[in-house]
C-alpha cells in the first residue's frame, strides 16, 4: 500500500489549511472572471455575434483543458523534484502566481488598447491559452501541500475547508455574473489578480510556521518510485477523469435542466438563485461530511457517496415531482460534498509522499482530459443530449469512479 502523507501526525494545521483554501478560492475567482469576460472580449475583437463568440470561447476552454492534461502532472512532478532538492514547492507557486497575474492583466489591456485588428485577433486567443497554461503550472504544487497540513486520517476533514471555500466561490458564477460584468473588465481583473497574489502571500507566510521536522524530507540519492507507482497513477487518472466528466454532466446539464423544467415555476425563484443555492448547500454540507470522514474510511465514504450520486441520478429519471426532486438534489449535494472532500486525500494516499505533486497533477490531468474530450465530442450538450442521456451518463461515470477507488485499495 502507498505511504500516506504526513502519517506521523494526526493534527490539522488549520492556519495553513485556510491559507491553502484561500489560494484555491482565488484561483476559482480568476477563472470565473475569465469565463465571464472571454466571450465579451471575443465579441469586441472579432466582431462576432454573441452566440458565435460563446462557441469560440468554448473552443478555447476545450483547448486549455487539453493542454492541462500534460501541464498538470508535468509541473506536479517537477515540484516533487524541487521539494527533494530545496525542501519547498513555494518557488513554483510564487512564480506561477506572478506570471499568471501578469498575463491575466494583459487580457483586458490587449482588448482595450489593441482594438479590432488582425494582430489583436491573433494575440487574444494566444494570450488566453498561455494564461490557462501558466495557471495549470502551480495548481498541483499548491493543492498537494494539504499532505503536510494534515495527517492521513484527517485529510478529508482538512479537505472540507477547500470544498467549503470552493463552493461559496463557485456560487458567484450564477449569483453575481451580472455584477461582475457591471464592474467592467479592468476593475474585475485587477480585483481577481490582487486577490490571488494576496492569497499566495498569505500561504507563503503561513508556511513559515510549519516545523521543519514535519515538512517532507527525502534522500536526494534515492530514486523517485515512479515506475512502481504507475498502476496507482493510472487509477488516479481514471478516477479523476470519471469524476470530472460526472461533475460536468451533473452540474452542467442535469441539475440546471432539472431546475429549469421543474423547480423554477414550483419555487418561484430565478434559475440563478437556485443554482447558487445548490453550490452553497454543497459547500455547507462539506462541514458535516468532513466530520463524518473521521468515522468512516475515506475510500469507503467516497465509494458510498459516488454510489449515492448514481442512485440519486437514477431517482431523478423517474419524474416523481418537484418536491421529490428537491430532496434528491439535496441528497446528491451531500454526496458530492463528501466526494469533493476526499478527492485530494485519495490522490495523496495512492502514492509515496515523494510523488504527491505528480499524483495530484495526474488526478487533475485526468479530470481536465475528460472535460476536453467531452467538449470536443459534445460541444453543445444541452442540444445534443437529452436529460435522460445526461443523467445516465453521469451515473455511469460515478459508478466507474467508485470502482476505480475500490480497485485502488487493492493495489499494493
Amino acid at each position: 500500500m502507498a505511504i500516506a502523507p504526513n502519517s506521523d501526525s494526526n493534527q490539522i494545521k488549520w492556519l495553513q489549511v485556510w491559507s491553502l483554501a484561500s489560494v484555491q478560492g482565488a484561483i476559482s475567482l480568476t477563472w470565473i472572471a475569465y469565463a465571464a469576460y472571454l466571450p465579451k472580449f471575443i465579441e469586441q475583437v472579432f466582431a462576432y455575434p454573441p452566440s458565435q463568440a460563446q462557441q469560440f470561447a468554448a473552443l478555447i476552454l476545450v483547448i486549455e483543458s487539453a493542454i492541462a492534461v500534460i501541464v498538470e502532472p508535468l509541473f506536479g512532478g517537477l515540484s516533487d523534484r524541487w521539494q527533494r532538492w530545496y525542501s519547498t514547492r513555494m518557488p513554483f507557486i510564487i512564480a506561477g502566481a506572478i506570471g499568471s497575474t501578469a498575463i491575466f492583466i494583459g487580457l483586458p489591456s490587449v482588448v482595450i488598447f489593441g482594438g479590432a485588428n488582425e494582430i489583436t485577433r491573433l494575440i487574444l486567443p494566444s494570450l488566453a491559452i498561455l494564461w490557462a497554461m501558466v495557471m495549470a503550472t502551480f495548481r498541483s504544487p499548491v493543492i498537494c501541500l494539504l499532505g503536510i497540513f494534515a495527517g492521513a486520517t484527517q485529510l478529508p476533514l482538512a479537505g472540507s475547508v477547500l470544498t467549503l471555500v470552493g463552493g461559496f466561490v463557485s456560487s458567484i458564477r450564477p449569483l453575481a455574473t451580472g455584477f461582475i460584468l457591471s464592474l467592467g473588465a479592468p476593475i474585475t481583473f485587477t480585483i481577481a489578480s490582487i486577490t490571488l497574489l494576496a492569497a499566495v502571500a498569505g500561504l507563503r507566510s503561513a508556511m513559515l510556521h510549519i516545523p521543519k521536522n514535519l515538512a517532507p524530507d527525502f534522500d536526494e540519492k534515492e530514486p523517485l518510485p515512479i515506475l512502481q507507482s504507475l498502476p496507482n497513477l493510472a487509477i488516479v487518472m481514471l478516477v479523476g477523469a470519471a469524476i470530472g466528466l460526472g461533475l460536468r454532466l451533473l452540474m452542467g446539464d442535469v441539475v440546471p435542466r432539472t431546475f429549469k423544467t421543474e423547480l423554477v415555476n414550483f419555487t418561484g425563484f430565478p434559475f440563478e438563485i437556485l443554482m447558487g443555492t445548490a453550490f452553497i448547500t454543497q459547500a455547507l454540507l462539506a462541514i458535516f461530511t468532513g466530520r463524518l470522514s473521521k468515522l468512516i474510511d475515506n475510500r469507503r465514504l467516497m465509494m458510498f457517496s459516488l454510489g449515492g450520486l448514481a442512485v440519486g441520478l437514477a431517482l431523478l429519471t423517474t419524474g416523481s415531482g418537484a418536491i421529490a426532486s428537491i430532496v434528491i438534489i439535496i441528497w446528491m449535494m451531500f454526496c458530492l460534498s463528501a466526494v469533493n472532500n476526499g478527492m485530494v486525500a485519495f490522490a495523496l494516499t495512492m502514492v509515496s509522499k515523494s510523488l504527491s505533486g505528480l499524483s495530484i497533477g495526474t488526478f487533475f490531468g485526468g479530470l481536465s482530459g475528460a472535460i476536453a474530450i467531452f467538449g470536443c465530442l459534445v460541444p453543445k450538450s444541452n442540444d445534443m443530449l437529452s436529460l435522460t442521456t445526461a443523467t445516465i451518463g453521469a451515473a455511469i461515470c460515478f459508478v466507474v469512479a467508485g470502482i476505480g477507488i475500490g480497485a485502488g485499495g487493492l493495489v499494493k
